[in-house]
């Protein structure tokens, strides 16, 4: 899997679609260590920004419909409200599950991926993501490499991951290797 010259990236990179959520982090913050696992109250507490970047987008969405229809915007309300309450009673596995997934270039050694805020060169951002749905989220510390700002006031951050363990540098690997293959056979069957 790695490249076989000093100039070229130490791993493969690829395009794909993952359940993720990142979190810049203070001075204070990023001399704490990242718990060994995520469960789901940590994701709660750590990476609120994410639920709530889904309700505002419900909300905004919602708003947007009631200029045209309030009685459409007052059962959409309604089946928010609905799953709002579903969700907190579904207990904390169901939490884990509910980020949003965006597109990122992933690698063994870092990642990339679109923000509609700046972030700084050298921030220390915590990143939250699954590789498979079924299995434990990776919670990975990162620092930012570069910053790409976009003419639509989006950038593109690029991270390198700090400190990976074996075990989750071997997921990581693992998962580019399987989306490959997946995408091999899917040209194959075209």
């Amino acid at each position: 899997m790695k490249e076989s010259t000093p100039q070229q990236r130490a791993y493969y990179r690829m395009d794909t679609m993952l359940p993720f959520s990142y979190r810049v982090l203070t001075d204070e913050e990023a001399s704490h260590p990242l718990p060994a696992t995520a469960d789901a109250a940590f994701i709660e507490r750590y990476f609120p920004s994410a639920l709530s970047e889904i309700e505002t987008r419900v909300q905004e969405t919602i708003e947007t419909i009631r200029e045209k229809s309030s009685l459409m915007a007052e059962a959409l309300t309604a089946l928010n409200d609905k799953l709002n309450f579903i969700m907190h009673g579904l207990g904390e596995e169901a939490i884990k599950h509910t980020l949003p997934t965006v597109p990122v270039n992933i690698s063994a050694g870092g990642l990339s991926f679109s923000v509609n805020n700046a972030i700084t060169n050298n921030s220390i951002i915590d990143l939250l993501l699954f590789l498979n749905i079924q299995s434990e989220p990776l919670l990975l510390r990162s620092h930012v490499v570069k910053v790409i700002p976009h003419p639509d006031a989006t950038f593109t951050v690029a991270v390198e991951f700090i400190n990976l363990t074996e075990e989750m540098r071997r997921q990581l690997v693992y998962f580019i290797q399987t989306k490959e293959l997946e995408l091999a056979r899917h040209k194959q069957s075209i």
